[in-house]
Order: C-alpha cells, then sequence, then structure tokens
C-alpha cells in the first residue's frame, strides 16, 4: 500500500520543466517552462468571457482561446524576457503577449502556446479537438 510520504516531493524543482524551442528568424532559442496547476487555474479564470443571451437573457461562460493562448504565453515563456521595455520598444508594443505576437509568425506563436502546455503536462492533441467541437 502505498504511503503518503511516497507523494512528498523532496525537489520540487522536478516541477519546474523548462524547454528550448528554436525559431529561424532568432540568433538564440525561446526558454519555455511548464505551468503549475495553480498558475494555469488562474490563466482559465482570466480567460472566462461571460456573453448574455438578448432572446432568454442567460448568462453563460466560455474561454476566450485568444485570451488563454497570450496568458500561457505571457506566464510560460522564460527567455526572452517579453516584459523587457528594450525589446517591448524595439517591437512597439505593450504587453507580453503582444510583443511575442509581433515576433513570431502566427504558426510560431501557437506552437509555442502547445509547447508551453506540453511542458505543463497537457495533451494539446485532445485540447484542439475540445475546441474544434464546441
Amino acid at each position: 500500500m502505498a504511503s503518503v510520504k511516497d507523494f512528498m516531493l523532496q525537489d520540487l524543482s522536478v516541477l519546474e520543466e523548462t524547454q528550448e524551442i528554436a525559431f529561424p528568424q532568432f540568433q538564440s532559442p525561446f526558454v519555455v517552462r511548464a505551468l503549475t496547476a495553480v498558475e494555469f487555474e488562474q490563466i482559465q479564470r482570466e480567460s472566462m468571457i461571460k456573453k448574455r443571451s438578448k432572446k432568454t437573457g442567460q448568462t453563460t461562460t466560455e474561454t476566450d482561446n485568444f485570451k488563454l493562448h497570450d496568458l500561457v504565453i505571457a506566464n510560460g515563456v522564460v527567455t526572452p524576457d517579453l516584459q523587457s521595455s528594450e525589446l517591448q520598444a524595439h517591437y512597439k508594443t505593450a504587453g507580453a503577449a503582444k510583443t511575442a505576437r509581433k515576433m513570431l509568425k502566427a504558426g510560431q506563436y501557437q506552437d509555442l502556446a502547445e509547447a508551453i502546455l506540453e511542458l505543463s503536462g497537457f495533451d494539446v492533441d485532445d485540447m484542439v479537438e475540445e475546441v474544434k467541437n464546441e
């Protein structure tokens, strides 16, 4: 029988996994990190939008997938520092996600978000299928 002590991590750094992602237009790779469950829960909450039906007056909640990806990238990219005033000035942006959007091609931006989600333990293929079915 498993003991509670079997689940007490001695080294929390195992949750701090990182990965390098190279894009051909840059000399150095991006470095991304895994998000914790607590961080992702906060990102999900910030990505929710409420819509009110004009016909029924009922309020529904759904995920704004663009905002979700923006927050995943803003929180998951370690290098480059997307909050850097120098980097934002160069790209004439304000905010981490807007800076990343200016730096990358559309597919690269999506790949970056997916890499962070995979590193965080998500099955990205299942998530894409779920979004398609919504």
